[in-house]
């Protein structure tokens, strides 16, 4: 539920800009405020399950993620649909925010060690499928229930899931342990200052002043919040495990490969939508290449990685076929055949797909059974920023190449969607050159990989 909300709103944001009166700006903020919420907050949620005990606090984000939806599902028209949307949706990050690092922990829980790895790595395989096949389950919620109904389905699923975990019998005591406010405050401020700044030059300029004093103050909060948490006694989250050279290598490649990823399922689909005039329910069936080629990447992933005892063979070989493929799709866009996209969709789906849940595995394995927990809420934390950051780098991209008149009308034209789609194709390269130099060339014996 909470990978699926970063992607199904993707085909809603065209009816929805139309019926709220919605800016390209705002339009983008919409899937942009909750992914960086959701980055901020993960801290906060692995800070809480500590003090408060894992079922609690991963109660009370569902319950928080509930109210949000429902009331994003309920934002009314007028000047206020904007300020109204765009809170909801931070709320609704905060929420999911509580619920992914207490998820990760309780795995880490209940099975063995001989299994942790591979149930890891299918855990994380399960939420990239729900993550990729978010704008097809929008389109069909949208074409037949209207663009709310993509918030309003959360409800009776949050339901659901408070009354199955109402059943669990497991550990649930709390580590206690005082709260910290400082370290929270000044980390999601940085990232929240920074971010803006990054999408916000898209409209003020990239050389304007006002971006230049965005980004340093929110680059020099994080070097604050930096020196807080390592300095800290209780610190927000474990940044010493970066200190362990596979682990930091797999957390950055997981930080390149999340940006990307969100870039080309918000921007393509958008581009299906709007530059070709595709209806909704088309748009959600033209998209099945990219969303099947990213699930059999994904399901692949791990068979590959036991059969070659080896990470570089998943990594590698998808990264260089998701940057041939995004490159083929950003070439193919301007003829606005779709017939050309297929194979760059395909290409650049099977190639983002593979490398996630080998990297997941891969980098639980790397650190001390006993910081697995805090492990996995640093790794979200810089997945769901990769997703943030890249979103925020595209959006800017391509606000600076689209019309003015369009802008204000919640339109991304043709000539200018390419655009976020070459800031994928270049992320894509940089993580392929950076596993090819990084990534351990041994191979992994068959302890290493769960068999």
């Amino acid at each position: 539920m909470v990978m699926l909300d970063q992607t199904v709103v993707a085909v809603a944001l065209d009816p929805m800009a139309r019926s709220l009166g919605l800016t390209t700006f705002v339009m983008h903020g919409v899937v942009l405020v909750y992914v960086l919420s959701l980055a901020a907050f993960a801290p906060v949620g692995g800070m809480a399950a500590r003090r408060f005990g894992l079922l609690r606090t991963f109660r009370f984000g569902t319950a928080l993620f509930i109210v949000s939806s429902a009331v994003c599902g309920l934002t009314p028209t007028g000047d206020a649909a904007e300020p109204f949307l765009l809170t909801a949706r931070a709320v609704q990050g905060a929420g999911a925010a509580l619920m992914i690092p207490v998820a990760t922990t309780v795995i880490t829980d209940v099975y063995e060690e001989h299994e942790r790895g591979r149930a890891l790595a299918v855990y994380a395989g399960l939420a990239q499928v729900f993550f990729v096949l978010g704008p097809v389950v929008g389109a069909v919620l949208t074409e037949f229930l209207g663009w709310r109904s993509v918030f309003l389905v959360n409800v009776p699923v949050g339901v659901a899931i408070l009354w199955v975990i109402a059943g669990a019998r497991m550990r649930d005591e709390a580590e206690g342990g005082a709260l910290t406010a400082l370290q929270p405050l000044v980390v999601i401020f940085s990232l929240v200052v920074f971010v803006f700044g990054l999408y916000q030059c898209g409209v003020w300029g990239f050389t304007d002043l006002r971006t230049y004093a965005a980004l340093t103050t929110g680059a020099l909060a994080l070097v604050l919040a930096v020196r807080l948490i390592l300095r800290s006694r209780q610190p927000l989250v474990d940044l010493r495990l970066l200190g362990i050279r596979p682990y930091a290598v797999a957390v950055a490649l997981t930080f390149m490969v999340q940006a990307p990823q969100l870039i080309v399922l918000v921007h393509g689909t958008l581009f299906l939508r709007q530059a070709m005039g595709l209806s909704l329910l088309a748009t959600g069936i033209c998209l099945l290449p990219l969303v099947a080629g990213l699930a059999a990447g994904t399901l692949v992933s791990g068979y590959l990685l036991d059969r070659c005892r080896s990470i570089r063979v998943p990594v590698l070989l998808g990264l260089a076929l998701a940057t041939l493929g995004a490159v083929a799709w950003t070439i193919a866009l301007p003829s606005r055949a779709y017939v050309w996209q297929v194979p760059g969709m395909v290409l650049a789906g099977i190639g983002m797909g593979l490398p996630v849940p080998a990297l997941s595995a891969e980098l639980m394995r790397a650190v001390p059974v006993g910081k697995r927990a805090d492990a996995s809420v640093l790794r979200q934390t810089l997945r769901q920023l990769g997703g943030a950051v890249g979103l925020a780098a595209a959006g800017a991209v391509v606000l600076a190449a689209n019309d003015e008149a369009a802008d204000e009308s919640g339109i991304v034209t043709a000539t200018a969607a390419p655009a976020g789609f070459v800031v994928a194709s270049c992320v894509l390269a940089a993580a392929l050159v950076l596993a090819a130099v990084m990534l351990p060339r041994r191979e992994s014996g068959r302890r290493r990989t769960g068999g």
